[in-house]
């Protein structure tokens, strides 16, 4: 069987290879699975930071950031999509207003002509054209679960072969009955 390649940019360039990001050292991890390989980008703030890194992992199409043991001194300042660091709050771009809706949320935060290209690739949607929705989880979905190709319990069953916190089991679960993939518990 042919490897499925695990696919990454840096600095606009395909497959590209650094040492370095933001003047951080840069360690890149392939786990090398034939099928759906995951790949780790980890941020070593060491330097700076003692003890703090921000890991990036992907599955599939699936993106995952992790702060390793993030202090107020690394991250004080930080808001966007994952909050204000200090206050834990939703905020928005004004950096005072509070958003409590997660749409709402997502949709104050869509990228614009403006701000830093963080892809490398402009794919659509780019403002002003609107960011496409997710279903409302309480909608459709629910009615369509017994349309499902995947029960509950085999989810259970692919999450717990890898899974202790039942935490992770339920987000393991959830991801793998909104994809309808079974490998996505690959993900964890």
């Amino acid at each position: 069987m042919d490897r499925e390649v695990s696919n990454h940019w840096i600095n606009f360039e395909f497959q590209g290879t650094s040492n370095t990001i933001g003047g951080f050292p840069l360690t890149i991890y392939d786990d090398l699975v034939p099928v759906h390989p995951k790949r780790r980008f980890e941020i070593d703030l060491s330097s700076k930071y003692p003890g703090q890194k921000i890991v990036i992992s992907t599955f599939k199409e699936f993106v995952k950031v992790d702060f390793s043991n993030p202090s107020a001194d690394a991250f004080g300042n930080t808001v966007g999509m994952l909050g204000n660091f200090k206050s834990g709050k939703t905020v928005s771009r004004d950096q005072v207003t509070v958003i409590h809706d997660f749409t709402e949320f997502g949709t104050e935060w869509q990228v614009l002509p403006a701000d830093d290209m963080l892809f490398h690739d402009l794919s659509k949607p780019q403002f002003p054209e609107p960011c496409v929705l997710p279903e409302d989880p309480r909608g459709d979905r629910r009615r369509r679960l017994h349309e499902s190709k995947i029960s509950m319990e085999q989810a259970e069953s692919a999450c717990k072969r890898s899974l202790k916190d039942p935490l992770d089991v339920k987000d393991c679960v959830y991801d793998i009955l909104a994809t309808q993939d079974l490998d996505m518990a690959g993900a964890f």
